[in-house]
């Protein structure tokens, strides 16, 4: 399984490209790739090493080959994208990826600003486990661990505090292309 291509897109911090590497350093087995529009997290990403390779700019018209990935990951990306910016990564992550896309997104529409600075990180659009199905993925709903019934509990308040709701539930969604 060495020199697999795994892609992780919009890797921002690099939580997901960490995961990866925490997993398979002794095994070499994967070449990690992230892709993300915020240059500040780019940038960041380059000094850190966790990553092969990194592009900066829109994963909706990135230019790899088809089939170049075995892997392709999107976690808390789609949701930032308008529906037609997001149908069209999701083509383009099904077009460059031979193995399997993974796309994790909150469970229906959530608010987000700004964050960092990151003005794309405002939530566009909101996702159902019917638009996955519809577009042929598998899908399951899952609840963020937040390892703290306490921490669920503030969480609750804070949300209440600026009148709204908190719902921590996300879509996983996976096909094999």
């Amino acid at each position: 399984m060495e020199g697999l291509r795994v892609l992780d897109v919009g890797h921002g911090y690099g939580q997901t490209g960490l995961y990866i590497r925490t997993r398979t350093y002794k095994t070499g087995w994967c070449e990690l790739y992230g892709v993300e529009p915020f240059k500040e997290y780019h940038d960041l990403m380059k000094r850190t090493g966790i990553y092969d390779h990194l592009e900066h700019g829109l994963a909706e018209t990135m230019m790899y080959e088809d089939g170049f990935f075995v892997l392709s990951i999107a976690q808390h990306v789609v949701e930032h994208c308008d529906r037609e910016a997001g149908l069209s990564l999701l083509r383009n992550m099904e077009r460059v990826t031979s193995g399997r896309v993974i796309i994790c997104t909150p469970d229906g529409y959530t608010e987000s600003g700004a964050l960092d600075g990151n003005e794309h990180n405002h939530h566009l659009s909101g996702w159902s486990v019917k638009d996955f199905a519809d577009l042929g993925y598998e899908t399951r709903v899952v609840t963020k661990n937040v390892n703290s019934r306490l921490l669920v509990k503030i969480a609750e308040l804070i949300f209440w505090l600026k009148g709204k709701n908190w719902d921590n539930k996300v879509i996983v969604a996976w096909k094999d292309v």
